[in-house]
């Protein structure tokens, strides 16, 4: 297993290099404050800015969890769901500028059913080429080794796997995150993002 601290300091090296393209985002690593929901002092940020892409299976589990038909959460034409040529061809349904499932007291309206993209806020994980010194998107084959280098296996990978935290959340108030809780945060980060098992 990798030192712990030589790992952290190629991510805090890969940040630096990245971070002025990801300006609402800060770098997560162990010791970083955990996240603890503050509905009190949230305003939805995320549910105003953000659309959200779904697959058909975050469509299913949305309708099986909260018991609605997809024309009541999707953005629909004629009233039939609006499929667009993406991966994640849906998008939950938008009304008066923010997520039609965001409720006046600012919570969710469909928690128990929400979407990948809703349940990985405020987290998500970028990949980095430390020869280009640029994110990289798009290139699966590298990710996985990466990800497992980043977690302190003996594997090596192209890539610095980042955890990044959305700045604008006021939910990083909890105690500092232990090395294991962080790591089980970048799996389930992951697994989310990804579809990794």
């Amino acid at each position: 297993m990798v030192a712990s601290a030589a790992l952290h300091a190629r991510m805090e090296k890969a940040w630096g290099e990245v971070s002025a393209r990801f300006s609402a985002y800060e770098l997560v690593l162990p010791g970083s404050p955990a996240f603890v929901c503050q509905a009190e002092a949230c305003q939805a940020q995320c549910c105003r800015a953000f659309s959200v892409n779904l697959g058909d299976a975050e469509v299913e589990r949305l309708a099986r969890e909260n018991g609605t038909a997809p024309i009541e959460f999707l953005e629909c034409e004629d009233g039939k769901p609006i499929a667009l040529p993406l991966a994640q061809p849906y998008l939950l349904a938008r009304a008066e500028g923010r997520c039609k499932q965001l409720g006046a007291d600012l919570l969710c309206g469909a928690y128990a059913g929400r979407p990948n993209a809703c349940r990985l806020y405020p987290y998500f994980v970028i990949f980095v080429d430390p020869g280009t010194a640029r994110p990289v998107y798009a290139e699966l084959e590298g990710m996985e080794p990466s990800f497992q280098a980043a977690l302190g296996s003996d594997t090596v990978g192209p890539y610095e796997a980042l955890l990044l935290g959305h700045t604008d959340c006021p939910g990083f108030t909890g105690p500092a995150m232990s090395e294991r809780e962080w790591r089980q945060l970048m799996e389930e980060t992951y697994r989310l993002q990804f579809g990794a098992v």
